[in-house]
């Protein structure tokens, strides 16, 4: 259908009044419209202020996206008549429909950020000008404030969103952030209170639009806390008359909020900005009169009934962003001699420590005690950070902060004693995920908690512990969550302990003695979680150990707290091996029984099996074949079953479930042995060759199903990096496997196993010549594969498979190259390959192309190999420059430039010449780049031959201009 001014008006009405298939259409056909070059014209006729309000929208859209996308379409010579038409809509429509005028002053913003410097550089003064009440008098001159502050306000928008050349972004930037001064002096004048009359509510709009805009070009970056002092004030100030006119009934409507959020988000950005810690006494005076004139408002809001959430978290985020950004600051302040100094430091600390202490529960009562996390995390770090002196000084300083802290968060960290009731009614899944989260952050506090308090903390802690335990003697439904809370704080600082002796015994048999079955399921959880926290600390204490097997054991036999026991057993197995020999009977049969819960998940069935292993590993090997023929028996056989089973989604599952447990256990069960020992053969190893003909089966069998590959690979990779030269007898029969699934149905599961395998044993002369003639068939079949969809443009089906087969090359020809080069392989059909695989749209397999191709032009003068890039060197300059001019995603183009760049290093002369015998070509590789901008491209790519951040601008920048995304630097 043509782009004709009736058809868009149909298409528009069509759009926002028909169904969402009809609607999903016209959008798209829509859409098209906008991007055709006919945009410029029918969009002038769709403004008419005689068409309707959604017409009118869209022609405003459709301009503002021109701008944005297709700039390159305006020739210089039509910038004065876009300018003088868009300024003429904007009047037009001046007095609305409002949603029409936004849009223009967009259009205006985006025109002005692709015009300055050079076409239009007094842009802001003739702005500025232009839109004053007496330029025009047919609008009202609130309006025209409006109009004025609007258009200022998006242009740093628009400047993050236009996509300019480097060197034109820079001058842009430049530009913006000299003029951001006149700006904020145009805003003061909105700002300003009158005199004898002061603000007013009347002029709230223009008020809340003069605090957008101030934040919209300070967080620009153009201006320092000095430049913004007077601002600074008038925001201050502004906000505390907005608050406090008012009755103590009346709420702030959502312009008053809107308006409160944007000043203080603006004060933020001016707070926090990289060069404000060099003008400490600005600094100091902005945060005690934030602090003074804040702090009342948090103080009239944490004592009203019914609390503004909104304002409370806003405010504290303000005084939190200024402590966080000028810790240092503060921390200097506290060892000042000056009370004053100090007392301002103080004062903010309590003002934060008050936020961390909110009432009530997070998120269900309040919302705003989570932004303090960072802020004690930057103190502490800041602090440990100083000379010892100054460190043990200021410590002593800021412990008391730090031990009111642990017992606010061991208390805000409670699960409420009533749980079951809020997570079945209350609490929403969002809730008890956000509280979820919130806790964990509650644990990083601690630790930041522990490294300033150190023992001080621990004896915090088992002292709560304590007092919750003899209370819950009397009631234990009620202090259960006191109990819990201990424990994950416990549990929290875990990782700073590196050696510790007087409360973590005690605290391992409080573990012990806890009455877990009076109490609620998840102190039972987090103890178990407690445990497998200190399982590093146990391989140091294992006269612990006694202490905590009672509690492992019960956890494994309650499904409810499946996943907390078996992390537990999982940790402390992995760290306190050669010490569970005496518990290994104990703690087998409690792994076979918990086995045979049909509640278990596989996760947890995974994360025994990988338990059994490590403990399976200090027994005689008589003991573990018996205990392995209990354990894997019936379900080897079971596997057996399914095999001869016809296919079905509940066998498949059940294959994959049985291979995954097993290749847990092949990842930790490993028998050391002595030197002066007699030899024993690996129990792992007579499973698997007991088990070889049943993996051959599924993989004949299941070779097309993707997930039961990777399982069953992901199974041979464990043995062999468990086994390691162990396993050299069965790498035959592994790789002969491998190549069975690969040249039926090529998989990336394969190509990791092979990885590890060529890399583990290409020298060993046993197996080099099996290895050599194995990568021989994988290349063949890769080789065969990549040249049948490429003759039929399907190489995207198949890219996970072309990543991975490059990585692979990659990692060889990194690792030992001669497998590549020795091995009889095709070395021109691999380079031919990897260069036809550049266009794929994917960016991953770009990247593993580009990986080898770079490892091998490197060392191909070494290799023998410099026929094969003199021969196809200029067809991979070829692919590269398409990639760049569109074929391929526009993140690919710094990938890319590192091809050119060892090129460059290589072969400079070679690349010269096939870079001007491409780029010679006319409209290629885009027709919308100039020979005069080939020519410049070439000549900066030939120069670097190092700096690759430099090179990937360059080639990024080229890329931009072919596919019309930016005009090319003028100055180029």
């Amino acid at each position: 259908m043509e782009y004709t001014v009736e058809n868009l008006e149909k298409v528009v009405t069509l759009f926002y009044k028909s169904e969402a298939v009809q609607q999903a259409e016209a959008h798209q056909w829509l859409t098209e419209a906008q991007n055709s070059p006919q945009a410029w014209s029918f969009v002038w006729e769709l403004l008419d202020p005689q068409r309707s309000s959604e017409v009118q929208f869209f022609a405003a859209t459709t301009l503002h996206t021109k701008l944005l996308k297709h700039w390159n379409e305006v020739p210089d010579d039509h910038y004065e008549l876009l300018k003088k038409r868009i300024l003429e809509a904007i009047v037009t429509y001046a007095m609305g429909p409002k949603l029409v005028l936004n849009r223009l002053c967009i259009t205006l913003s985006a025109y002005v950020i692709h015009t300055i410097p050079n076409h239009w550089p007094n842009a802001f003064e003739e702005l500025v000008s232009s839109f004053q009440p007496y330029h025009l008098p047919n609008v009202e001159p609130e309006r025209v404030v409006w109009i004025l502050l609007e258009i200022l306000s998006v242009i740093p928008e628009e400047f993050q969103s236009t996509i300019l050349a480097t060197s034109q972004r820079n001058r842009v930037r430049t530009v913006l952030q000299d003029v951001t001064k006149d700006i904020l002096k145009v805003v003061e004048m909105c700002l300003v209170p009158l005199a004898n009359v002061g603000y007013s509510m009347a002029n709230l709009t223009t008020y809340l639009n003069s605090a957008k805009c101030a934040s919209a070009w300070i967080q620009l970056g153009g201006l320092s806390i000095e430049g913004c002092s007077h601002i600074m004030d008038l925001l201050i100030d502004l906000v505390c008359y907005v608050y406090w006119n008012k009755t103590e009934t009346e709420s702030m409507s959502s312009e008053e909020m809107e308006l409160t959020e944007v000043v203080l988000e603006a004060l933020s950005s001016i707070m926090s900005q990289p060069q404000t810690h060099k003008y400490t006494r600005h600094i100091l005076r902005h945060t005690s009169n934030i602090l003074n004139k804040f702090g009342k408002i948090l103080e009239k809001e944490r004592q009203s009934a019914d609390p503004n959430k909104d304002i409370i978290s806003s405010v504290y985020g303000l005084i939190i962003t200024i402590a966080d950004t000028h810790a240092k600051l503060l921390i200097n302040q506290l060892k000042s001699t000056n009370p004053e100094d100090q007392q301002l430091s103080t004062d903010v600390l309590n003002c934060i420590l008050s936020c961390s202490e909110l009432g009530g529960l997070y998120p269900v009562d309040e919302t705003s005690s989570s932004l303090t996390f960072g802020f004690w995390y930057t103190l502490q770090d800041d602090i440990l950070s100083l000379d010892t002196a100054e460190c043990a000084e200021l410590l002593l300083i800021v412990k008391p902060y730090y031990r009111r802290l642990t017992c606010i968060m061991l208390h805000k960290s409670m699960y409420p004693s009533c749980w079951e009731d809020c997570t079945n009614s209350s609490w929403s899944h969002d809730d008890k995920e956000l509280f979820r989260c919130y806790r964990q952050d509650v644990a990083d506090t601690f630790m930041y908690c522990y490294n300033v308090l150190n023992l001080e903390m621990l004896d915090i802690l088992q002292n709560r512990l304590n007092e919750a335990l003899d209370k819950c003697n009397n009631k234990p439904n009620d202090y259960w969550n006191a109990v819990e809370s201990c424990l994950h704080a416990f549990a929290a600082v875990a990782e700073s302990i590196e050696w510790e002796n007087l409360y973590l015994p005690k605290l391992m048999l409080t573990l012990r003695n806890i009455p877990y079955r009076d109490m609620q399921i998840k102190v039972l959880a987090t103890g178990l979680d407690t445990i497998g926290a200190y399982s590093e600390w146990l391989t140091d204490h294992p006269e612990a150990i006694d202490n905590i097997i009672p509690l492992l054991i019960s956890g494994l036999s309650n499904p409810e707290v499946a996943p907390n026991a078996t992390m537990a057993l999982k940790d402390v197995s992995q760290n306190c091996q050669k010490y569970l020999a005496p518990y290994a009977e104990h703690l087998l049969m409690a792994c076979q029984a918990a086995l045979q819960i049909e509640q278990l998940r596989l996760a947890e069935r995974i994360r025994l099996m990988y338990s059994l292993g490590i403990i399976l590993s200090i027994l005689p090997i008589n003991k573990i074949m018996e205990c392995l023929n209990v354990i894997l028996g019936s379900s080897i056989e079971d596997m057996q079953v399914l095999i001869n089973s016809a296919e079905s989604p509940s066998t498949t599952i059940s294959l994959i479930t049985r291979l995954k447990v097993l290749s847990a256990l092949c990842s930790t069960l490993h028998v050391k042995q002595s030197s002066n020992e007699q030899p024993v053969q690996q129990p792992i190893l007579l499973v698997v060759q007991n088990t070889l003909p049943l993996f051959m089966h599924i993989a004949n069998k299941y070779c097309a199903h993707v997930e039961m590959m990777d399982v069953l690979c992901q199974l041979l990779k464990h043995t062999i990096t468990t086994l390691m030269d162990e396993c050299k007898q069965i790498v035959p029969n592994i790789l002969q496997i491998l190549l069975s699934i690969y040249v039926q149905v090529p998989h990336t599961g394969v190509l990791n196993v092979a990885k590890t395998i060529l890399i583990m044993f290409a020298k060993d002369e046993c197996l080099s010549g099996m290895l050599h003639q194995f990568l021989y068939e994988i290349v063949g079949n890769t080789l065969q594969l990549c040249a049948h969809l490429s003759n039929s443009n399907q190489l995207s089906e198949k890219s996970d498979v072309l990543e991975g087969f490059f990585c692979l090359l990659a990692q060889l020809s990194k690792k030992n190259s001669q497998l590549i080069f020795i091995s009889g392989l095709d070395c021109t059909a691999l380079f031919e390959c990897a260069t036809i695989c550049l266009v794929l749209p994917e960016v991953p397999t770009i990247k593993a192309c580009t990986s080898f191709l770079v490892n091998f032009i490197t060392a191909s003068r070494e290799n023998g190999q410099v026929g094969v890039v003199q021969k196809c060197g200029e067809n991979l300059v070829n692919r590269i420059l398409l990639s760049l001019g569109g074929t391929a995603p526009r993140s690919a183009a710094d990938v890319l430039s590192e091809i050119l760049l060892v090129l460059n290093k290589k072969y400079c002369n070679n690349l010269a010449r096939w870079l001007n015998t491409q780029l010679i070509l006319e409209g290629f590789p885009s027709p919308l780049i100039t020979q005069q901008q080939k020519e410049h491209f070439i000549k900066l790519v030939l120069r670097e031959k190092a700096n690759k951040r430099r090179l990937s601008e360059c080639v990024t920048e080229f890329s931009l201009i072919c596919r019309g995304i930016i005009k090319p630097d003028a100055n180029c």
